[in-house]
């Protein structure tokens, strides 16, 4: 990829476990059209979130986990947690909550909290997380091709109201 041409996506996994995280970086394809960068706890990922500037057309896409311990076994922000902090710096942002079996029951409450979805750590992410990132990247793209469709529309009118107006002001002055 040229250094200069910008990615895609930039795609974000926020997880404790550094074998997890790393076999979900190596499963996705085509990883040169994604900036990826990774994080072990939420405060150090929301710290790097708070420090960019955003654009509509960027898509940032995150893989949250839900429990975060340090170094010296103290717990620190859970995934909801997170993800509350994640959609308040910018709410376009797609959080995509993982959980293990015993945190299965955080499914809805982390949807109504605006996680775009919620998929169980196992061998299945591993294959999900490809088609997880290709409909989060369609489904961006097409609201922004509504938003441009609508601003073009929007000044079609305006020129053929200006045209019209040109016209009448043409004919009265006549």
């Amino acid at each position: 990829m040229n250094p200069t041409a910008k990615p895609v996506a930039n795609i974000y996994i926020v997880n404790h476990d550094f074998v997890h995280t790393s076999s979900l970086k190596k499963a996705i394809k085509k990883p040169i059209k994604y900036n990826i960068e990774t994080f072990s706890n939420g405060e150090k990922f929301i710290a790097h979130l708070a420090s960019l500037t955003f654009t509509r057309r960027d898509i940032h896409i995150v893989f949250l986990g839900y429990q975060f311990i340090d170094e010296h076994e103290q717990t620190l922000m859970n995934g909801i947690e997170v993800l509350e902090a994640v959609k308040t710096i910018n709410p376009d942002i797609e959080v995509i909550m993982l959980y293990d079996r015993d945190e299965a029951t955080y499914g809805a409450y982390a949807r109504n909290r605006g996680a775009f979805a919620f998929v169980p750590k196992g061998d299945t992410i591993f294959l999900r997380v490809n088609n997880i990132i290709m409909r989060v990247i369609t489904q961006k793209k097409l609201r922004q091709k509504r938003r441009n469709f609508v601003v073009a529309i929007k000044i079609f009118i305006a020129y053929i109201i200006l045209l019209v107006l040109a016209i009448l002001l043409y004919q009265f002055l006549l």
